[in-house]
């Protein structure tokens, strides 16, 4: 079986260095992500494929760890790709540490938390690089914009939503920890002067927390750009990402600073809808590259098995067809009404066979639901389809009855359901990628299972008369 799992990149709004030194700093995760494929093998070694990370030592020390921690002597094939490269500057090692991890744990069955991820990808971040404070495995781990403090010692949710940023590739790719000893050393060299100055942008973090919660951008822009003055004074900036800032900001935005340890890679801007392409051609003109994306990004996650290309028969409601269409756009589309089956199976006793969904699936992921479900493929009865999904999701074959056939309307979908119903007492062939378990459940403790019910067993189960 192959696990996909992905994180965030990030940018760091503000607190830049000075994060390293017990100081708070604000980060937020980015939608473009770093993905990895995980799968067990029977080679002697583990092999690692990972084409757009800086190196695969992260992936390494992430499998060695784990396997030290929960003994494990099985050998593993790590994929990795991304939405981007290691050479813009997003976190690309944090992300694939942090997905590593995910992977593995979801692989094995270890039930790590995320904060636990958090730890261990941490642990592979200084040993690898030798220094950091751990912002960017916070943002690749929670995702959302995040209030930190070095090593994790206060990890907050701010209530914000997608931030109106541009960012801007000043196209040289930073060595962030030479940044990281550059500052080191001063510090160590003027520890009273980098104090007050880390303090001045610790101040401003503070300051930039309340205003994000208040959505007060122009006074958030001004922060921003102030950080960016001291962060010239610490040393850390280039000519290059001095110019994209005082640029942006003449274009008309809020407020602009580099992002990350310096010496290139990205900045942002912050601006409002009628000054963005000013700002971005601003960005270009300066010899940048716009990079387009999304913040407040969701965290590490599972990426479904479920082909969201998949083609639906979509119906009126008389059942007419009058369209095909993909798994994703019926999913996001009430009016798009798609053929759909259920089968539930009793045995001897009279119980009713639950099937629990797989941690994969893109729809209502780990609850419990009928026999066997899916949706009808183009050219194929609800029938073929029902005795289709029963055999492909749990190793059944069996004679079927039909129940029932309803419109089911949900939050974001709208089904055409057919019920189907058979006598089965076992044994089962579950498809992991599909089925976590199967259990027979008498008919009078149905009820008990409601909080844990996906909406086509409540919906299969009322027309039964079991609830």
């Amino acid at each position: 079986m192959t696990i996909k799992i992905s994180a965030p990149g990030k940018l760091l709004l503000l607190g830049d260095h000075a994060v390293v030194y017990d100081y708070p700093c604000i980060v937020t995760a980015v939608d473009k992500r770093l993905y990895v494929e995980a799968e067990i093998t029977d080679k002697k070694e583990d092999e690692i494929i990972s084409p757009q990370v800086k190196e695969s030592r992260f992936v390494l020390e992430s499998i060695a760890h784990f396997k030290e921690k929960f003994k494990i002597n099985k050998s593993v094939r790590i994929t990795t790709k991304g939405d981007f490269s290691h050479s813009v500057g997003l976190g690309s090692s944090s992300a694939v540490t942090v997905a590593t991890y995910k992977a593995l744990n979801e692989l094995f069955r270890t039930d790590l938390t995320n904060k636990q991820i958090f730890d261990l990808s941490y642990q592979v971040n200084l040993e690898v690089q030798g220094v950091g404070s751990g912002f960017d495995i916070a943002a690749a781990t929670y995702g959302g914009t995040l209030y930190f403090l070095t090593g994790g010692k206060k990890i907050e949710s701010l209530p914000t939503e997608n931030l109106p940023l541009v960012v801007g590739y000043s196209g040289i790719k930073a060595d962030t920890p030479f940044y990281v000893r550059k500052v080191a050393e001063a510090f160590r060299t003027k520890k009273d002067a980098m104090h007050r100055l880390f303090s001045q942008i610790a101040t401003l973090v503070e300051s930039a927390k309340k205003e994000i919660s208040q959505k007060n951008y122009s006074k958030l822009g001004k922060l921003m750009t102030q950080n960016h003055r001291l962060l010239q004074e610490l040393g850390v900036s280039t000519p290059k990402l001095d110019e994209m800032v005082d640029v942006t900001i003449k274009a008309g935005a809020y407020g602009a600073k580099l992002s990350g340890a310096g010496g290139g890679d990205c900045m942002i801007a912050l601006v409002s809808p009628e000054k963005r392409k000013a700002v971005e051609q601003a960005i270009v003109n300066a010899g940048g590259e716009v990079i387009v994306v999304d913040n407040h990004a969701e965290g590490v996650r599972i990426e479904t098995t479920d082909d969201q290309n998949e083609i639906f028969v979509v119906v009126d409601h008389d059942n007419n067809i009058i369209n095909y269409n993909t798994r994703y756009e019926c999913h996001h589309d009430k009016n798009l009404i798609h053929r759909a089956t259920g089968v539930v199976l009793f045995n001897q006793k009279g119980e009713v066979l639950l099937q629990k969904r797989s941690r994969f699936k893109d729809k209502h992921p780990n609850l419990y639901t009928i026999s066997a479900s899916g949706h009808v493929g183009k050219g194929e009865t609800a029938l073929e389809c029902a005795k289709r999904e029963l055999f492909e999701e749990i190793g059944v074959r069996t004679e079927l009855k039909f129940l029932k056939q309803f419109i089911a309307e949900r939050s974001t979908e709208t089904e055409m359901d057919f019920l189907y119903t058979g006598k089965y007492e076992g044994p089962f062939k579950i498809n992991e990628t599909e089925v976590e378990e199967v259990r027979f459940v008498p008919k009078n403790e149905i009820r008990n299972y409601l909080p844990k019910l996906a909406p086509l067993a409540v919906e299969s189960f009322k027309r039964l008369n079991l609830i």
